[in-house]
């Protein structure tokens, strides 16, 4: 596992930027939630990717959507609080169904259960809401937070609900009651500074076994520009206690924003930190402490998300176009400024993975 090393062979881009990517089941498409309102696809070929129509209809900033775990469905949620149901193979996807006032604005995240009978949002309305996936009725209201919902995950053993807070608040729901069960703190990731409140849990994950839970998020040093390390803390599923906390970079690396694991087993987080910093790397899972990660590449910009080929290989990185933010922005020769935009890059093993 010390032998692994990975190279970037493409970054397919758009004229807008890209919240996250994530590959169909088949492996033959990269799909990417977008600022424009909408979802982009590109078709994996030999030669280069290839974008294909866009589709989604959207409000407004598309942050959240899911893929159903055995059906060619995509679940989409925007800013201003819309869902939709999509099947993302055909040649111009219609909407099988559509709720315009789903959540009270943003919705953060989309996680379906196992079987895929349902789904579960969260957002800025500080609701997690159940939905049924074949019409979008509405199966049940989860309420217990007190701040934007960022981010909601399914157990893959039992179909358990946690959904975590810009506070740094767990939540583990009791379905049978619709309040909450139990908690887990991981108000490390907050800070309130000055006016501004900073932090919160970006991104979670289960471990491949299911019996630890995984919260990535800062730890704030200040707002306004933010700096802080990026962490990611274990919660053990069984007592809620504390298990780890694996600092993942320095103060300028600030967020630790997606976090998954490798089939082979190895743990994977992307980082995105100030002045227009990212970087991914792998962690050995079964020795969190290392001081070194197994594989370390800095030289990407503001990385948002990861994805995993179906075949174990390819990875999907989103990040941002460097020298985009600020003040000495680029601009054509007309002097307008040029807007930003998304490339998703892909990584492959410089030798097959076994």
């Amino acid at each position: 596992m010390n032998n692994i090393q990975y190279k970037a062979v493409a970054a397919p881009s758009t004229d807008r930027q890209l919240f996250n990517a994530k590959f169909s089941h088949d492996g033959k498409l990269l799909i990417a939630g977008s600022y424009q309102g909408d979802l982009r696809r590109f078709e994996l070929t030999e030669a280069e990717p290839t974008e294909l129509t866009p589709f989604g209809n959207h409000h407004g900033w598309v942050q959240a959507f899911a893929l159903h775990p055995t059906e060619n469905l995509l679940i989409s949620g925007d800013s201003w609080g819309k869902l939709q149901a999509h099947d993302y193979t055909q040649e111009n996807p219609m909407p099988l169904w559509s709720l315009e006032d789903a959540h009270d604005g943003w919705i953060r995240s989309v996680a379906f259960s196992n079987t895929g009978e349902w789904f579960a949002t969260c957002g800025m309305d500080q609701i997690v809401r159940i939905f049924q996936t074949k019409n979008g009725k509405l199966r049940h209201e989860l309420k217990g937070h007190n701040a934007d919902v960022y981010h909601v995950l399914i157990h893959p053993h039992d179909d358990s609900i946690v959904s975590a807070d810009a506070l740094g608040n767990v939540i583990h729901w009791d379905m049978k009651k619709n309040r909450p069960k139990r908690q887990f703190d991981a108000s490390e990731t907050f800070l309130a500074h000055r006016l501004q409140d900073v932090g919160g849990v970006q991104c979670m994950t289960w471990s491949p076994d299911g019996t630890t839970l995984l919260a990535g998020g800062t730890r704030p040093k200040n707002g306004a520009t933010v700096q802080g390390i990026p962490i990611l803390i274990g919660f053990s599923w069984e007592t809620t206690e504390r298990v780890f906390l694996k600092e993942l970079g320095a103060t300028s690396d600030c967020y630790c924003e997606d976090v998954a694991y490798h089939p082979r087993g190895f743990l994977m987080a992307v980082t995105s930190g100030t002045p227009g910093t990212g970087k991914i790397q792998f962690l050995d899972s079964q020795n969190l402490d290392t001081a070194e990660p197994l594989f370390l590449l800095s030289n990407l910009s503001n990385c948002h998300s990861l994805d995993v080929h179906p075949d174990g290989d390819m990875i999907a990185v989103t990040t941002t176009v460097r020298g985009s933010n600020g003040n000495g922005r680029k601009v054509d020769a007309d002097g307008n400024y040029i807007g930003n935009t998304s490339p998703i890059q892909l990584l492959t093993p410089d030798s097959p993975m076994k």
